[in-house]
This record gives C-alpha cells, sequence and structure tokens, in this order.
C-alpha cells in the first residue's frame, strides 16, 4: 500500500438505537426463560458465503451433537442473497436433522428486524468479510442483545471479548459453538454482556456523536476557532 495518511481521524459511524429508549431486554437476559426454553440466536444480514452463515450452522450440529450439552437453541436466518448458497444452507440444516431448530425466514423491513432483535437472546455475526464496520452489530447492542462475532474488519474495534461481547475466528465452528454454549449456561454473563454493549453504543457510536465528531473535524479543516468545552 501507500504512505500511511498523516494528521487522520477515524470518525465511527454512529446508530439512532443507541438514542432511542431503552427496549424491554429479551426474556433469557431478564432470567424470565424456563430452563427448558431454547436460547434464540438470531443472525440477520445478507445470504452470502463471506457472510459465514454456514459455520453457525455448524456451530449447532456440534452442540446437539455434543453428548454434554442439553440445552436447547434455536437459530432463525433472516435475509436473502445468493439462490445457491441459500440453498446450500437449506441442505446443511436437512443433513444434520435440524429443521426443528433452524429457520430460514426471508427478509424482513428495519421495523420487523428491530422487532426481531427484542424477540432473541443472541445475535450471531459470523461474516469471513473484513468489514469495514458492522451496523448490525451495533444495532443489536443498543437493543440490548448480547453478540458472538467474527474477529473480522472492524467487528474487533466494537467486540471485546468477555466485556462487550464474546468473540471466535472466522469459520471457527468449534468456538462459535463454546461461546453459545457460555451464553446458553450462564445467565449472568447474557445479562453483563447486554448492559456493558448498550453502554458502550450510547458513548461512543451514537449519531449525535458521529455528527459532532464530523463538524468538529470541518472546523478544523476550514481553519474555524474551536469552542471552548462547557464547564461542568
Amino acid at each position: 500500500g501507500g504512505a500511511p495518511l498523516r494528521n487522520a481521524q477515524v470518525i465511527y459511524g454512529g446508530t439512532a438505537l443507541a438514542e432511542a429508549a431503552a427496549p424491554p431486554p429479551p426474556a433469557a437476559i431478564a432470567g424470565a426463560a424456563a430452563a427448558a426454553e431454547p436460547l434464540r440466536l438470531l443472525y440477520l444480514g445478507r445470504l452470502e458465503p463471506i457472510k459465514g452463515v454456514h459455520t453457525v450452522i455448524d456451530a449447532l450440529h456440534r452442540l446437539r451433537s455434543d453428548a454434554t450439552y442439553d440445552r436447547p437453541v434455536s437459530l432463525d436466518i433472516v435475509g436473502s442473497g445468493a439462490p445457491e448458497y441459500t440453498s446450500h444452507l437449506r441442505g446443511l440444516v436437512q443433513a444434520y436433522g435440524l429443521e426443528a431448530v433452524v429457520n430460514l425466514c426471508g427478509p424482513v423491513s428495519r421495523a420487523e428486524a428491530a422487532r426481531m432483535m427484542a424477540e432473541h437472546d443472541v445475535l450471531v455475526f459470523p461474516s469471513e468479510w473484513e468489514e469495514p464496520f458492522a451496523r448490525t452489530v451495533l444495532e443489536g447492542m443498543a437493543t440490548g442483545l448480547p453478540v458472538i462475532g467474527a474477529l473480522t474488519g472492524g467487528t474487533g474495534e466494537i467486540l471485546v471479548e468477555g466485556e462487550t461481547g464474546l468473540t471466535f475466528a472466522a469459520g471457527d465452528s468449534a468456538g462459535l459453538a463454546r461461546q453459545i454454549r457460555r451464553l446458553a449456561e450462564e445467565p449472568a454473563l447474557r445479562r453483563r454482556l447486554a448492559a456493558n454493549g448498550r453502554a458502550v453504543v450510547a458513548s461512543r457510536f451514537t449519531l449525535q456523536r458521529m455528527v459532532d465528531e464530523l463538524e468538529a473535524a470541518l472546523a478544523v479543516m476550514a481553519g474555524k476557532p474551536q469552542p471552548a468545552p462547557a464547564q461542568a
């Protein structure tokens, strides 16, 4: 590549969800779900090989094949994309005998996606692509949804293992299965990650913060004096 940029400033994108009133937390986070109810996983995004959705299905197969694991888990896959890959995912579900617990829901509206986030327990972000900034992760965190994400692209700047979410190497279905199991077996961890994730979005990734930083950066480039910080 070329020479590194000097005096560059990173301004992260923001999400409006973080500025809305906090929605009721998912049932499992609130501790209201019975132990026999499934941990409800959600994938929300395009259905393409680089998105790694097959890794989530492989992880569920590993959990169901593990004699030491007895907690029910379900997965809703929301989105559309390449027909060949969608067929591949359906074939995996059938080959693994997961038809009762994995549902390919198809695409939904933005409003419906927000509702589905509130009705699930965990958002899974398995992308194998170096995505510059994962807005879906931010929106899940803003909703109070614990996130398990692959450490690709900008996701590693949002998710901190054990603090704001759980992480795994892209394509590592065994690692993802371990993280799903942790959340299924540790309600306190789910509550902590949900609270920490929402707090991080509210403090670092709101639309207002993004606008403020853009205005300040443009003013500096224009040579305009900056206002003194407000006194406490």
